[in-house]
């Protein structure tokens, strides 16, 4: 029988609100994200691309370019919240909450060069970042419009 209310229950259509009905719908706790963000991968076959961020720099007409060479990674975030809050004393905010754990692999790039052409070789790095590893925060970012 209890299988039975339960299929029942199952099978009921959505319900059309109006709009003061649905202005008095509440979440209790927000909404919390999880996100696994894969940058510059490899592909199935197992090679990795050779890809460039770059960012010009215009100093007395001469431009120049700041070159990240196959920026990539892994990045994942657990327990990132939105709730929309009221203050203490009236006013509407939106909460941002922190991660509560970040994970890092193999984020970072291979070179980081200055050079007049982006898509030359690199031929003098300034160096490498690569980061491995897992942070935990708590706390909010909280956003007042005006």
């Amino acid at each position: 029988m209890l299988l039975w209310a339960c299929c029942a229950c199952a099978k009921a259509r959505p319900v059309l609100l109006e709009d003061g009905d649905l202005a008095q719908v509440r979440g209790a706790d927000g909404i919390s994200f999880a996100m696994r963000l894969e940058l510059n991968q490899p592909g199935a076959d197992g090679v990795a691309l050779d890809s460039r961020l770059y960012i010009a720099h215009e100093v007395q007409g001469k431009t120049t370019y700041t070159v990240f060479k196959n920026v990539s990674g892994v990045v994942q975030m657990v327990g990132l919240s939105l709730s929309a809050k009221t203050s203490a004393g009236g006013q509407e905010y939106m909460a941002i909450g922190l991660p509560a754990m970040t994970r890092f692999t193999g984020f970072g790039f291979e070179s980081l060069s200055v050079q007049a052409d982006p898509q030359a070789p690199v031929t003098n790095s300034l160096g490498r970042f690569s980061l491995d590893g897992e942070m935990r925060m708590t706390g909010q970012l909280r956003l007042w419009s005006h």
